[in-house]
């Protein structure tokens, strides 16, 4: 029987090697996929420019909630190139029904998010925590859709306060200035991190975590009205 457990534990200890493996090769070759990312973000710039205002040096010393007013799929780019390290994006879970954008997504390790249900919203709360105590970054898009509209920002989807105060993560808000388009220069600003240190470690009302969102959703108009009258190429 004694022999028999050996064996049993044996086998189970070269399954935990063998998997421990499989998930470092799988995390290596994420990192690597993060880096072509920022590549082809260098290489979009040129068809896309942008003319980057920044208020930090970097954001490499710790995990960050990112925050992004959202015009077009190709806004990835923008908190792309403000870290090094990867970052997780929250996407619409619609998004996987799509072949390439499911492709994308999974590459990536996107973060789907569900909004026709609470429990939908939970698990992906849950995964973006777990990958900030990872010290991993995230993304957020707190307007929920693309922005089709011309008026500075949508109306804010909620959770994205309660995801940072409950880890007690930096909010770094990047605002555009208008939609990016060919050979139409933009400016996007880079925040100072935002911390809601005073919630932290306490019990959160409904109430502290709309005061916090609408903070920051201020803070982002400021940024938006800075630039968005600036003429193409100023």
């Amino acid at each position: 029987m004694g022999e028999q457990l050996s064996k049993a534990e044996k086998k189970a200890d070269r399954e935990r090697k063998k998997a421990a493996k499989k998930q470092a090769r799988a995390d290596r070759a994420y990192v690597r996929w993060f880096a072509f990312l920022r590549f082809a973000a260098g290489v979009l710039k040129v068809f896309l420019p942008y003319k980057r205002h920044d208020e930090t040096a970097g954001y490499e010393d710790r995990p960050y909630v990112f925050l992004c007013n959202h015009y077009s799929m190709i806004d990835v780019m923008f908190p792309a190139v403000a870290v090094k390290k990867p970052l997780h994006f929250m996407a619409k879970k619609d998004l996987w029904d799509n072949g390439f954008l499911r492709w994308f997504c999974n590459k990536s390790r996107c973060i789907p998010v569900s909004r026709d249900g609470a429990s939908g919203d939970v698990k992906a709360i849950m995964q973006a925590m777990k990958y900030i105590k990872n010290g991993e970054n995230i993304l957020i898009y707190p307007e929920g859709t693309r922005n089709r509209q011309k008026e500075g920002l949508l109306p804010f989807k909620g959770g994205f306060a309660a995801i940072a105060i409950k880890t007690k993560t930096p909010i770094v808000p990047i605002v555009q200035s208008s939609k990016p388009g060919l050979f139409k220069k933009i400016h996007v600003t880079y925040g100072k991190p935002i911390e809601f240190t005073e919630y932290y470690g306490c019990k959160l009302t409904d109430e502290n975590i709309a005061e916090c969102e609408e903070k920051i959703r201020s803070v982002m108009l400021e940024m938006h009205s800075r630039y968005r009258d600036k003429k193409d190429g100023k």
